[in-house]
């Protein structure tokens, strides 16, 4: 299992055309920044992960989402453009959420759109009080898009091998090669079902809860054809 290898660059390096380091993988690579241009890095040759640094907006910190965390466990979906969105799931969400994450909700929803290139999303909001999905695995998807606003985020390797490799994986994986998305952070993960990435897909899990785990509260928006868990 290799160490973790994440590729770092300014935005001027990334504006451009695809940089490159000696001995860097042609598959299997993480790309990572502070600017929310590294997400269109994504649809780059070998690149399944894609991870915007972005610190949890000043105004979703401290208490604004103790009510929601309260009422967990629960999970709700909605399907729809940016604009439906916040409306369908403050129907299904089981208490008033703040203004300002609905508002996020919908910028994050805009923007993997232009990733994608569709018009509307499949959007799921949950609050998990156990592992989620705690196995290694990639999904059959095109692209998805991860947040954790609350707890610890989604774990990831730097590997190849996508779903077939993630099967195989037995016992426990060195620490010192898991990857970890930080609260607030926006990763885009490719799929085993985007063009000519099968075998690649980004291998991932949901942190393992141990006793006394926070609340993880988790944004996970897809394509709309697609009805996967994380």
């Amino acid at each position: 299992m290799p160490a973790i290898r994440i590729e770092t660059f300014p935005e001027s390096a990334l504006s451009g055309g695809v940089t490159t380091h000696d001995g860097l993988p042609d598959r299997g690579i993480t790309i990572a920044s502070s600017g929310p241009a590294v997400l269109m890095d994504i649809h780059r040759p070998g690149v399944n992960l894609a991870i915007w640094h972005r610190p949890l907006p000043a105004s979703l910190r401290g208490g604004a989402l103790r009510a929601l965390m309260t009422a967990a466990p629960f999970t709700v979906v909605a399907v729809g453009t940016p604009q439906e969105l916040p409306d369908r799931l403050a129907e299904e969400l089981p208490v008033p959420v703040p203004f300002d994450l609905m508002l996020d909700l919908a910028d994050l929803a805009a923007g993997f759109l232009v990733l994608d290139g569709g018009t509307r999303v499949r959007i799921r909001l949950e609050a998990l009080v156990h592992d989620g999905c705690k196995k290694w695995h990639a999904d059959a998807v095109g692209l998805r898009m991860l947040c954790t606003y609350q707890g610890p985020g989604t774990q990831w390797l730097p590997m190849d091998g996508g779903a077939p490799a993630a099967r195989a994986l037995d016992g426990p994986v060195p620490a010192r090669s898991i990857g970890q998305m930080p609260t607030g952070a926006i990763a885009v993960l490719k799929g085993e079902r985007y063009r000519d990435n099968e075998g690649n897909g980004c291998i991932h899990r949901s942190p393992p809860a141990g006793p006394g785990a926070r609340a993880r509260l988790l944004l996970c928006i897809d394509q709309t054809e697609w009805n996967l868990e994380e």
